[in-house]
C-alpha cells in the first residue's frame, strides 16, 4: 500500500523542466504521530537554509514538498525536522541527507523518518579508470603539494611507491568500495591520525557502503595483543559470551585478518597501538570503528551467515558456532537492550560517582561538543557542580577517566585545567605548512567549516621555505583570571591507546605540568605534534569519495621520540580481566591511593 502512495504522489508532482532550475518533490513517510507538532526540512542551499523550517504538507499520512533550486553545482544536503515554534526542533537522528541533482531537472527524494538514505549497491556501475585517474591527480597533489605530514614519517622513496600503488590500482575498473580501500590504504601510510578516507562525511552511496550494509560482526570485541576478546554479544547464540577468544572468522585467522587490516588504518607515527585500538569494536552508534568498515570490504560475506571458530577460556574448548551479521543500527539497539551499561548517547561518557574512601571519578570519555551526535550537556555546569561536590565531601583523591577519549573541542579539555593549574602552559611547537598559495586544482573540491577560506593564501613567517616548510608562529595563550578554585587534592588520569587529538593534548599537558601521575597505556597521537590544523574535506568528482585531510602541522621545536604519552605507570590490560569484569587500571590507582605513593 505504502508503494503505491508513493508512486501515486510521483505522478501527482509534474514538473515544467527550466534550464538552469531543478525541482525536487521530497516525501517523508512514518513520522511519529503528534498533533502538536509541524514537520518541517531545512539544508545546504537556497531556498533551504540550516536556521529556519519549510513546513511540509501532510496528505495520506505522508508529507511533502516540491521546491526549486536554481543552477546547483554541488550535493544538496538536508535533514528533516518536527518542531512546535521552529526555535528548538527535534532533528533526525542521522546524517545529513543528501541528493545530486546532475543533469536531470526533476527529482523525487523519498525519505523515512529517522532512518538513513540507503542505496541498493549491487546496482551500482563500476568506476571506470579514466575516472579514477582523474581523481588520482587531486589526490597526487594534496599528497604532494599540501598535506604537512607527508614526509614526517615517509621519505621520498616511500610516499613515490604509495602514489605509484595507487595509480596502478586507478588504472582498471573498480568498484567504489575497492576504490575507498585503495585511497585508505595511501592515506595510511601517511601515518596521521587526521588523514583517511572520510568517516563521517560522505554522500549516501558511500555511506550505503561502508555504513549502512547488513554486514557487521554481531558482538563487539578489544584486541589483546592479536587475540579477539568479545566484550558484548547482541548475537542470539548464548556462547558468545564474554571473554571468549574469537580464533577463526569464516575460517580465516584473526591475527591474519587484523595483520591485513592494520595497513587501512592511519595513525599518528609509530603509534601502532592506537592503529589496533582503531581495530576494536565497541558498538557506540555515535562513533565509527574502522574494523566496521573495512573488514566487509576486505572479506566480503557470502550471505548473512558469519562462521566463528571460538575459544573458551573457562574450559578451554574450541567449538564451531554460527552467527548471524548486522547493521550497526541492529548491533546497536540490542546492545542498549542487553547491557544496562551501554552508552545511551554521547553524554552518557561523562559521569561523576564517588568510590568511597575519599575517592571521586570524573569520567570525560568525548570532547565531541561539535558535530553529528554531538555531546548536548552543559559541560561547564557539570564540572562546576563536580569540583563543588569534591570540596562539600571533603574527597582528597580525583581520578580522571579518559582511556575512551578520542577528541573534540579544545575548550572543553581547558575548562576541566582551570580547575587543576593556575601555571601558565604553552608547547614548544611550531605551525607548518607546505604550501603558501593553495592549488587551484583542488578548490573546486574542498569544503570545510566556516565561509572564510583563509588557508587558501597564507602568510608564513619565511617567504621561502626552510627544510620544504613554511614557518608559522605558534599563537600564544592568553593570560585569564583563574577562574575556579583549584582542587587541592591528589589527581590521577587514567589514559589509554584510544587517545588522540585533543585527548593526547590532555594527557600531554596533564603529564608536562605535573599535576599528578598518568595512568594506563602508551597514548595515540605523537610527542612530535600532530597535523591537526585546520581540516579540509576534498570530495573527489568522479568516485565522489570524501578524503580528510588537514593543511596544517603542528611540528615540536625540541627533539622528541617516535610515541605517544608514555602513563607514568603502564599497566597492560590481560584476556583474564575482561573475562572476569575486571577494570585493571582502576585497581592500580586505588592500590596507589592505599599505599600512599604516587607511583
Amino acid at each position: 500500500m505504502m508503494r503505491l502512495i508513493l508512486f501515486v504522489l510521483s505522478l501527482i508532482f509534474t514538473t515544467i523542466n527550466i534550464s538552469g532550475q531543478y525541482k525536487v518533490n521530497f516525501i517523508l513517510s512514518e513520522v511519529p504521530e503528534d498533533s502538536i507538532l509541524n514537520v518541517g526540512i531545512r539544508g545546504s542551499v537556497a531556498p533551504l537554509n540550516w536556521e529556519k523550517s519549510i513546513p511540509l504538507k501532510k496528505m495520506n499520512g505522508l508529507y511533502s514538498i516540491s521546491l526549486e533550486f536554481q543552477d546547483v553545482s554541488e550535493d544538496v544536503e538536508f535533514k528533516f525536522v518536527r518542531y512546535r515554534n521552529d526555535r528548538d526542533p527535534i532533528w533526525e537522528g542521522i546524517q545529513n541527507r543528501t541528493i545530486s541533482l546532475g543533469a536531470n531537472a526533476d527529482h523525487i527524494s523519498n525519505n523515512i523518518w529517522n532512518q538513513e538514505q540507503l542505496v541498493d549497491i549491487s546496482k551500482l556501475e563500476p568506476l571506470a579508470p579514466e575516472q579514477l585517474l582523474e581523481d588520482f591527480e587531486l589526490i597526487k597533489t594534496m599528497v604532494l603539494d599540501v598535506h604537512p605530514g607527508t614526509y614526517r614519517y615517509n621519505n621520498k622513496k616511500q610516499i613515490t611507491e604509495a602514489l605509484e600503488e595507487l595509480k596502478s590500482s586507478f588504472s582498471q575498473s573498480l568498484t567504489t568500495g575497492d576504490a575507498y580501500l585503495a585511497i585508505s590504504k595511501l592515506t595510511a601510510q601517511l601515518k596521521c591520525d587526521h588523514t583517511k578516507a572520510g568517516f563521517n562525511n560522505q554522500n549516501k552511496v558511500i555511506n550505503s557502503i561502508i555504513h549502512y550494509q547488513k554486514d557487521k560482526l554481531p558482538f563487539t570485541f578489544r584486541w589483546i595483543g592479536n587475540e579477539m576478546i568479545v566484550t558484548r554479544n547482541a548475537s542470539n547464540n548464548q556462547l558468545l559470551k564474554r571473554g571468549v577468544r574469537i580464533t577463526r572468522i569464516n575460517s580465516i585467522p584473526v591475527e591474519e585478518i587484523k595483520e591485513k587490516m592494520i595497513l587501512y588504518v592511519g595513525a599518528d607515527g609509530a603509534t601502532d597501538a592506537n592503529r589496533s585500538y582503531k581495530l576494536e569494536v565497541n558498538g557506540y552508534d555515535f562513533r565509527y570503528n574502522a574494523f566496521d568498515i573495512f573488514f566487509p570490504l576486505l572479506y566480503p560475506l557470502n550471505g548473512n551467515n558469519v562462521a566463528l571458530e571460538i575459544e573458551d577460556d573457562e574450559t578451554g574448548k574450541v567449538m564451531n558456532v554460527e552467527v548471524s551479521a548486522l547493521s550497526r543500527d541492529e548491533r546497536t539497539q540490542i546492545l542498549m537492550e542487553r547491557y544496562s551499561d551501554f552508552p545511551q548517547s554521547r553524554d552518557d561518557l561523562w559521569k561523576f560517582e564517588v568510590l568511597g574512601d575519599s575517592i571521586g571519578l570524573l569520567t570525560m570519555n568525548s570532547f565531541g561538543l561539535f558535530g553529528w551526535k554531538a555531546m548536548t550537556l552543559d559541560y561547564k555546569d557539570f564540572l562546576f557542580k563536580t569540583f563543588a561536590e569534591l570540596r562539600s565531601q571533603g574527597i582528597n583523591h580525583l581520578v580522571i577517566d579518559i582511556r575512551e577519549n578520542t577528541g573534540g573541542a579544545d575548550e572543553m579539555s581547558n575548562e576541566l585545567f582551570t580547575y587543576l593549574s593556575n601555571e601558565p602552559y604553552q608547547l614548544k611547537r611550531e605551525g607548518r605548512t607546505r604550501y603558501i598559495n593553495f592549488p587551484e586544482s583542488l578548490k573546486p573540491y574542498v569544503q570545510t567549516w566556516g565561509d572564510n577560506p583563509w588557508y587558501f593564501n597564507l602568510e608564513p613567517k619565511n617567504n621561502n621555505p626552510i627544510g620544504g616548510y613554511y614557518i608559522f608562529e605558534e599563537a600564544k595563550n592568553k593570560s585569564e583570571p583563574i577562574k575556579h578554585e583549584l582542587y587541592k587534592g591528589q589527581v590521577y588520569l587514567l589514559v589509554s591507546s584510544a587517545n588522540t587529538s585533543l585527548a593526547f593534548y590532555t594527557a600531554q599537558r596533564f603529564k608536562q605540568q605535573q599535576i599528578g601521575p598518568t595512568i594506563g597505556q602508551e597514548t595515540g597521537g605523537n610527542l612530535n605534534d600532530i597535523n591537526g590544523g585546520q581540516i579540509l574535506f576534498l570530495r573527489l568528482p568522479n568516485s565522489q569519495i570524501e578524503i580528510d585531510f588537514p593543511v596544517m602541522g603542528g611540528f615540536s621545536i625540541d627533539p622528541q621520540p617516535n610515541t605517544g604519552v608514555i602513563p607514568d605507570v603502564e599497566v597492560m590490560v590481560r584476556r583474564e580481566d575482561i573475562l572476569e569484569n575486571r577494570d585493571a587500571e582502576i585497581e592500580t590507582v586505588l592500590k596507589i591511593i592505599k599505599d600512599g605513593s604516587r607511583r
